[in-house]
């Protein structure tokens, strides 16, 4: 039972839809005055994309329900002693780490980036000490899980 959260960027009441059909969802989708002619599920899963969270398009209710949760979970901001001790319990350079986030287009400019974070430099035009953008962390997140090693434990 395909399922469908809408929340408009128009000040309009959320949407929560059911049907038993994909065909049926998308006709339910396209009924709102919110939406534009989504001529197929794939259009429609796209445009849900480009919602307010959490919207979306979802196979199951428990699917739909874990988006939620996870939208209700911003990614943490972590500091760099965090950053810097996950590094090394990895035995990775500051380039090699750089690299498993996707972070930075050089060796050089991934060390770099990662060592700014890690001694938390502060950006000049933000006045803020770097840190890691969310993609980023969640990257990392995976990654220490797989790895074994808590990011949030005390020093």
């Amino acid at each position: 039972m395909p399922i469908a959260i809408i929340i408009s960027h128009e000040d309009i009441a959320p949407a929560i839809l059911q049907e038993d059909k994909a065909a049926d969802l998308l006709k339910a989708i396209n009924a709102l005055t919110v939406t534009p002619d989504l001529g197929n599920e794939d259009s429609a899963r796209l445009w849900l994309q480009e919602q307010p969270a959490p919207s979306g398009w979802f196979n199951t209710l428990e699917e739909a329900q874990a988006h939620v949760r996870r939208c209700h979970n911003p990614v943490p901001i972590l500091p760099g002693k965090v950053i810097q001790r996950t590094r090394e319990a990895m035995g990775m350079t500051r380039a090699e780490f750089a690299r498993a986030l996707g972070i930075g287009k050089t060796d050089k400019n991934r060390h770099t980036e990662i060592f700014n974070i890690e001694i938390e430099k502060i950006n000049k035009s933000s006045g803020r000490p770097r840190v890691l953008n969310p993609k980023a962390t969640e990257r990392l997140m995976a990654l220490a899980a797989e790895h074994g090693l808590n990011l949030l434990k005390d020093d």
